[in-house]
């Protein structure tokens, strides 16, 4: 037997970026989604976003967008 992965999951990093999502929303990939840049362009056609932090990117649901408070180690735009 032989196990492949059938793709990622992208959930909400939370509205400071360092906590859970209250809604634990997480992107509803389509089908032919494989990739996480795959996935990450399926949630933006629902309104997330994906923002750089060191070392990583946060990925916010609309939800959390809209209530967002800054990371402490998240650089200022």
């Amino acid at each position: 037997m032989t196990a492949r992965p059938i793709g990622v999951e992208i959930s909400c990093d939370g509205p400071t970026g360092r906590d859970d999502c209250p809604h634990s929303a997480a992107i509803p990939a389509a089908f032919t989604s494989r990739t996480a840049r795959q996935v990450r362009a399926d949630g933006r056609r629902d309104g997330w976003t994906t923002r750089r932090a060191p070392g990583r990117l946060l990925d916010l649901c609309p939800t959390c967008r809209h209530t967002r408070t800054r990371a402490p180690e998240e650089p200022t735009q």
